[in-house]
């Protein structure tokens, strides 16, 4: 969604300079009788700054992007986890084993989380790149086959035994989102729990009784 928010500003913007470049030089041309060519580049010089000026700052929750260290790689890596997002809920949508869908779920869940984590601190994005390029693509590559091979409605051995091994394969998957999140959550907790030893350190120099 918000890359088809984007796609449709950056086309709102191109209409918008391409009408005021039009009205520019139909203006210099006929009206002020401006020689063509000269009309031509300057409405070609509106055109270009407009589209400058207007174009949308890109962000990464609430930090601009040209902001960051390595800013459009950022934006890449988390621009593909959204896209493995979506993926893996489109898969829950069409899977028809209710286990697997509940496994799917929380999945999709925790992945959730991480991303809108990540949203909120880019600068942890580097460290979830095992998640986004390893652990959450081969989430979206697993379901999609799933998905192919259920639509087929083959009940062959072979096609119940991959079935069975891709629902322990989600179960797994589920433990290392977690554990991934974990990881990234990590220095969070540390801070907080420096914090709670520190309040309860000073609340014993000062005789509360705690």
């Amino acid at each position: 969604m918000i890359l088809k928010k984007d796609k449709m500003t950056e086309t709102i913007v191109s209409v918008v300079s391409g009408v005021a470049a039009g009205i520019a030089f139909l203006v210099l041309l006929f009206l002020v009788k401006w020689n063509f060519f000269i009309d031509t580049a300057l409405a070609l010089g509106i055109f270009a700054s407009l589209t400058f000026l207007l174009k949308p700052r890109e962000k990464i929750g609430s930090i601009y992007v040209e902001g960051l260290p390595d800013g459009e790689e950022l934006k890449k890596y988390l621009e593909d986890a959204r896209e493995d997002f979506t993926a893996i809920e489109t898969c829950k949508r069409k899977i028809r084993d209710l286990e697997v869908k509940t496994e799917v779920e929380k999945l999709n869940q925790t992945a959730e989380k991480i991303i809108a984590f990540l949203e909120e601190n880019p600068g942890k994005i580097r460290l979830a790149r095992q998640f986004i390029d390893y652990y959450q693509d081969t989430a979206s590559s697993l379901l999609q086959k799933y998905v192919k091979l259920q639509d087929t409605n083959l009940s062959t051995n072979e096609v119940q035994k991959l079935k069975a091994e891709t629902a322990k394969a989600v179960k797994t998957l589920n433990t290392v989102f977690e554990g991934q999140f974990q990881k990234l959550l990590r220095n969070e907790m540390m801070d907080m729990d420096a914090e709670i030893r520190l309040l309860q350190q000073t609340a014993k120099m000062e005789n509360y009784d705690i």
